[in-house]
């Protein structure tokens, strides 16, 4: 072939994550067949160690979050075994830290209570960017740390904040801003979510999300590349005249 072809998707914030999208995530994964992997952030909700008001039931089910989320990766790697895949900091991810830091700094050295640990990266081989961002073939894939009112306006911020191409999560929203001026043509996309949108903390609101993830083609042979949005539709990801569920 004379492209990689990467797949892209985050905020999944296990245990709040949504089944059915996960389970059409993994089915249109099977058949796309990435080369590379992107998790965008927020794999964990970390809800258990997080400085709100907390239900007391789930406040002490800290191992079943983390149990929850290894088994997600279990799954995307168990779908795509020769797959390159990353999983990027997310400001949830980083809720251990900070927790540790502020609330229990004499454990915070142990090796075993980092994100990577935890979550058994090194055994799934994969790679944990602890920055909360990385740059690919010229193009910063970020879980980012721009949020506006409305679709687009957050990529339109990280754009204007970097002054390249790039791809964020964190919005749980879903864009895609394009940009042209003297010095080349820019594109930034905001690659929604996973989690579910009615999750008991939102407390019956109807927030203003997106579920979807992103794809990209990235040339060999050039600098050039392609990303687009792949929205759910009824819980179901439909692409190039297929349905997958």
């Amino acid at each position: 072939m004379g492209y990689e072809k990467v797949l892209m998707f985050g905020d999944i914030h296990a245990p709040f994550h949504d089944e059915a999208a996960l389970s059409s995530l993994l089915s249109f994964s099977k058949w796309f067949k990435p080369d590379t992997i992107f998790i965008m952030g927020d794999l964990i909700d970390f809800y258990a160690i997080s400085r709100f008001t907390k239900d007391p039931e789930r406040a002490l089910k800290l191992q079943e979050e983390i149990d929850e989320a290894i088994n997600i990766l279990k799954q995307v790697r168990k779908v795509n075994p020769s797959a390159k895949i990353a999983l990027i900091r997310g400001n949830h991810c980083y809720r251990l830290q900070k927790y540790l830091w502020s609330e229990a700094k004499e454990l915070s050295s142990l090796r075993d209570l980092t994100v990577e640990s935890l979550l058994r990266l090194r055994h799934l081989n994969i790679k944990y960017e602890s920055k909360g961002r990385l740059v690919h073939k010229g193009v910063i894939f970020k879980h980012g740390d721009i949020v506006r009112k409305f679709s687009g306006y957050s990529a339109k911020g990280e754009f204007e904040k970097s002054g390249m191409s790039g791809i964020s999560g964190h919005t749980h929203r879903a864009a895609t801003y394009y940009h042209n001026n003297a010095s080349g043509n820019y594109v930034w996309m905001e690659t929604g979510c996973l989690c579910k949108l009615d999750a008991e903390y939102l407390e019956g609101e109807t927030p203003n999300w997106v579920q979807g993830f992103g794809v990209a083609y990235f040339s060999l042979k050039s600098s050039r590349y392609f990303m687009e949005f792949i929205p759910f539709v009824g819980g179901k990801a439909f692409y190039q005249g297929k349905e997958f569920v």
